[in-house]
């Protein structure tokens, strides 16, 4: 399969979930993520991407994960993941869990979007209508988590008419089985799938 084109009229970096709670070991549910996040170098791999996109004027959007004190409170059909964060407490906007990891706090090339309370955001924030205003139908997607966020942005994305190319090593999940059945699903859907190297390279010479 040829690679995307990065063009940087057209192209956006798509980050899903750069925050604490999921790359940090003050994280809840650091015991759960924590050992691929460092084998994968996921936050320097994401800060390189960033870098890159600037470097080539390619647009790079946050879709974060967030939750108030009521929904925690309210929410009576958790599947099992929704379980395990609301146990947790994860991405709480009252603690430190929900902010952006220091080292990748926005600039003035970030876009963030309204929180997503679901697994994708093109069902519960903006990420679709911020894409097309601005031009975008090809999306860079990474970071977290590899089955769950990551996955679900994908596969929405393109039912809904973008291309994408999902990068295989600036992710991580609970647990290598998880990542793997990930990888081999972004193969199947995704446009192309590339590493960080790769991508960055490509980011950086867009413009």
């Amino acid at each position: 399969m040829s690679g995307l084109e990065i063009d940087a009229d057209s192209t956006a970096v798509l980050i899903t979930d750069p925050q604490i709670d999921f790359l940090k070991p003050e994280s809840v549910v650091w015991g759960k993520v924590g050992e691929t996040v460092e084998e994968n170098a996921v936050v320097d791999k994401i800060r390189h991407l960033r870098d890159a996109a600037r470097e080539g004027d390619v647009r790079v959007f946050y879709s974060p994960h967030e939750y108030e004190n009521a929904e925690y409170e309210s929410w009576e059909h958790l599947n099992a993941i929704d379980q395990i964060m609301f146990d947790t407490r994860m991405f709480d906007v009252a603690g430190d869990g929900a902010d952006f990891v220091p080292e990748l706090e926005p600039d003035d090339n970030t876009f963030v979007l309204s929180p997503h309370k679901q697994l994708s955001g093109f069902w519960s924030n903006d990420v679709q209508i911020q894409l097309r205003q601005r031009g975008i139908d090809t999306l860079v997607l990474a970071e977290m988590s590899a089955n769950l966020c990551v996955e679900s942005h994908l596969r929405d994305a393109v039912e809904n008419g973008f291309e994408v190319l999902t990068v295989t090593d600036a992710t991580a999940v609970a647990g290598e089985e998880a990542l793997q059945a990930a990888l081999t699903n972004y193969g199947f859907i995704a446009h192309e799938t590339a590493e960080t190297d790769d991508v960055v390279e490509r980011l950086a010479a867009a413009k």
